[in-house]
């Protein structure tokens, strides 16, 4: 006798080793693998799927990826491809404390710019600084002044203490919400502290690094039940490297320099080195803030090493 399966569709929570659990409508959770050895629509990704992906699935199989809203995503540089960490939010946390491990503006400010690629349309950006009992010192507040004059949101919170959970549970609640930053800045223990019936492992900061240590090395999606979305966990980023952005197009995505595209002396101006440009000019004059240019800098020469690799496009 033969059996037929029906297709079902459902929600990644996790995956390991390519085994992945997938949610159905019903809350009931199944255990599948990707059938083939490629997943259609996958084939240049470093992971063809990860937690939030909506798929279709039929005997344990996952048969398709079905069309994703957007996704959080970081270049690979090892396998020189995009890594997808979570897909189809509503919110991205950018996570930070003021130390334990040290505060790091550019590695925010890469990944506010990378949270501004191709695949990112319809999320928010909002950055968490946690560990606020530790106290914030004088060039972090500089540093939250000038996110919030982009306009940036900023909650400060103390997963230890308690400090701004209340406003930051307001926000989060009945949206999909990817909490991501570098290891050690307390994701887990804010995602504890937001979802107590889920116990994610905490790690503690390397004293000789100052450092956070890897704990969550897999993304989980942390489904509300009361409220609706839900939370996404993702591992730790010791470097983010952007994804999804033309070298030429980059200003466009630190919002302060913008307004300074198609301004300068020269059609083709990278904003790196050439006379006559606007942007140069205008943190020159203090309309810039001199370290957003400088991850502008580091940036764009990354992303020419991408371009480089990937089209063998030449950058001066």
């Amino acid at each position: 006798m033969e059996v037929f399966f029906l297709a079902m569709q459902g929600t990644v929570l996790f995956g390991i080793n390519n085994i992945y659990t997938v949610r159905t409508s019903d809350r009931a959770e199944h255990i599948c693998r990707i059938k083939g050895k490629v997943l259609k629509g996958c084939e240049n990704v470093y992971n063809p799927i990860t937690a939030g992906d909506q798929v279709e699935f039929e005997d344990g199989l996952i048969t398709a990826l079905i069309e994703r809203r957007n996704a959080f995503t970081r270049w690979n540089r090892k396998r020189f491809m995009p890594q997808i960490i979570a897909a189809n939010l509503d919110v991205l946390f950018c996570v930070a404390s003021p130390c334990e491990p040290p505060f790091r503006p550019r590695f925010l400010d890469k990944l506010m710019a990378n949270a501004c690629g191709k695949y990112t349309d319809g999320y928010q950006v909002v950055l968490i600084l946690n560990k606020c009992d530790l106290g914030i010192g004088p060039l972090v507040s500089e540093r939250l002044d000038v996110y919030r004059s982009l306009g940036l949101r900023v909650i400060c919170v103390s997963a230890k203490t308690g400090m701004g959970l209340d406003e930051l549970k307001s926000y989060a609640q009945g949206k999909v919400c990817a909490f991501a930053g570098q290891s050690g800045v307390g994701k887990s223990s804010l995602l504890n502290a937001l979802s107590p019936q889920v116990s994610r492992r905490v790690g503690e900061v390397s004293k000789k690094y100052n450092r956070g240590r890897h704990v969550t090395n897999y993304s989980l999606y942390v489904p509300d039940e009361l409220h609706g979305g839900g939370i996404i966990d993702t591992p730790g980023i010791r470097e983010i490297f952007v994804d999804g952005i033309e070298p030429e197009d980059l200003i466009l995505h630190f919002k302060e320099m913008a307004p300074y595209y198609g301004k300068c002396s020269f059609s083709t101006c990278t904003h790196t080195v050439e006379k006559g440009c606007a942007l140069r000019k205008a943190v020159e004059e203090g309309l810039v803030h001199p370290d957003r240019y400088e991850t502008y800098l580091r940036t764009y020469s990354e992303l020419t090493e991408q371009a480089s690799v990937i089209y063998g496009k030449e950058y001066s």
